[in-house]
């Protein structure tokens, strides 16, 4: 079975192209589309504890029924779980040859030994969008941090900080 390639559209909240890559589709549902790419920036990007490298493995998880997607971040040699990054985002649109969503500045990532951390809340809070999309944004971090299955079955997270705007 030969794996079908589509075109990632990852759009800033007014639906403008910031960035595009390939990914190959591994999974599909009505609700959700599971892809893999590789990370392609132009050299190594640091986000919080985790280095991101060119040609680490990422499994994609894109829903249209939720305000967020998963990108399992793995070591590119090795099969090695770095961290999950959670993009809190409209409901992406599935196309015949692409996938689309919209990016809302809040991230969360979650390393594999549990700990976790809220990422970008300034810019998250600068946002002009409608107070009950930062609302449901929040209340899907809540969701997430309560159910850590969504991200991985068997995930625990550690007892921790929990941010105090969600608490």
């Amino acid at each position: 079975m030969s794996l079908r390639t589509l075109n990632v559209i990852k759009e800033n909240y007014l639906g403008e192209t910031v960035f595009c890559w390939e990914g190959e589709l591994l999974a599909s549902t009505p609700a959700s589309r599971t892809l893999r790419a590789l990370f392609v920036g132009e050299g190594a990007a640091r986000v919080d504890k985790i280095l991101f490298v060119p040609g680490d493995l990422m499994i994609e998880r894109y829903y249209s029924d939720r305000w967020y997607n998963i990108f399992e971040l793995r070591k590119a040699t090795s099969k090695l779980v770095k961290c999950w990054y959670i993009n809190l985002s409209r409901p992406a649109l599935f196309e015949q040859t692409s996938i689309r969503w919209q990016d809302l500045a809040l991230d969360l990532i979650v390393y594999p030994n549990g700990k976790y951390r809220l990422l970008d809340e300034d810019a998250f809070d600068e946002l002009p969008i409608p107070s009950d999309e930062k609302t449901r944004c929040l209340e899907t971090v809540r969701k997430i941090l309560s159910e850590p299955e969504l991200i991985k079955p068997g995930l625990v997270f550690q007892p921790g900080r929990f941010p105090k705007r969600l608490a």
